[in-house]
């Protein structure tokens, strides 16, 4: 596969290229109004084909976001089709991510009494690409008539045995690890069985990557905000070891405070890559420094690719913190908020 796929790896490495730059994001800090967002996009960078019959002079801002949602999940399928990638189970991953949050989204809603408003929220571009039917989803009263929406996909037997409390209210929580536990699954047997050796291993290591970094950042989480003990965070973390083996990964568990997790953290292979970190580090900018850690292993991995799977799961991340960089950038403008705060939350891909 790797020869004859020499055309695609060239290709997303061009697109790659394309990228917003450091000098594109000093000019959208600089805007005052969503609507300059859009036509600085529309005239400037590679968006400018999404919203080439945008009138950027009256667009809302939830519109500009469908928009950039829609335009990167397109993005994904022109390169799967490219080459006929999509033939082979595993490029679909992104399109089996975005099936597993939406309902996890639906849920939320379900939980907050509101489902009449997920309809108002969903990827509209999902209804006709899903493997279940997302209107009946946003239709669900409770979590029983979502899981049978969902019976006849594999997702089903993730969540048949949950139990939702006496009100109703569904166990978030464990859903999500419950659902992030299979997908993480799926990719890693399905690299396995499709993959050769030298691909497998490069795979395998981004994703246990992926699931060192979320357990991380959600320890640190529920340490910073509600100072849950070692027995809970190693409860709700996901079975998935990369760099961190589960032993150093238990050792910053045990932390009896949110600046001794950062002290023990900083003491792992991941800490020591990021330098010197500060005890009493603000969360958000500690979760971005593990973001710009994640980039630069991606970065590397897409540079130095040779294979298709490689380059696709690498570009599709790297554009995805690009696209939450821009949606930072909507609703900070929104909020009124300054230049300063904008560019603390962007991780430059």
């Amino acid at each position: 596969m790797n020869g004859s796929m020499n055309a695609t790896v060239a290709k997303i490495k061009a697109v790659y290229g394309k990228r917003l730059s450091e000098k594109d994001y000093n000019e959208l800090y600089s805007k005052k109004k969503v609507t300059d967002v859009a036509e600085y996009l529309k005239k400037n960078t590679r968006y400018s084909n999404v919203l080439a019959n945008v009138d950027t002079n009256s667009v809302h801002r939830g519109y500009l976001e469908s928009l950039l949602n829609k335009s990167y999940f397109d993005e994904y399928e022109r390169l799967c089709k490219f080459q006929q990638l999509s033939d082979q189970p595993f490029f679909n991953f992104l399109l089996v991510r975005s099936e597993l949050q939406e309902l996890l989204k639906a849920m939320l809603y379900l939980n907050n009494e509101r489902n009449d408003a997920y309809i108002q929220s969903m990827h509209a571009f999902m209804i006709e690409k899903a493997s279940f039917d997302m209107i009946a989803l946003a239709k669900a009263k409770d979590f029983r008539e979502l899981l049978s929406v969902i019976r006849h996909t594999p997702y089903y037997h993730v969540l048949r045995n949950i139990q939702p409390d006496k009100n109703g209210n569904i166990p978030y929580t464990q859903c999500e690890i419950l659902i992030r536990t299979f997908y993480l699954e799926w990719m890693l047997e399905t690299v396995r069985r499709n993959f050769d050796k030298k691909t497998t291993d490069v795979l395998s290591e981004q994703i246990n990557v992926q699931a060192d970094i979320i357990n991380i950042v959600n320890a640190y989480r529920m340490k910073k905000y509600f100072m849950a003990d070692a027995r809970y965070l190693k409860e709700y973390s996901l079975p998935f070891h990369g760099r961190l083996s589960k032993e150093r990964q238990d050792e910053v568990f045990e932390a009896d405070s949110p600046a001794d997790f950062i002290r023990r953290f900083s003491k792992t292979i991941y800490g020591r890559f990021m330098g010197t970190l500060d005890e009493n580090i603000e969360g958000g900018q500690f979760e971005k420094e593990l973001e710009k850690l994640r980039c630069s292993i991606t970065k590397r991995a897409l540079q130095f690719s040779d294979n298709a799977a490689v380059s696709l799961y690498s570009y599709m991340y790297l554009s995805e913190v690009e696209l939450k960089n821009i949606i930072t950038i909507i609703e900070s403008i929104r909020y009124g908020r300054s230049a300063s705060f904008m560019k603390s939350q962007v991780v430059i891909t």
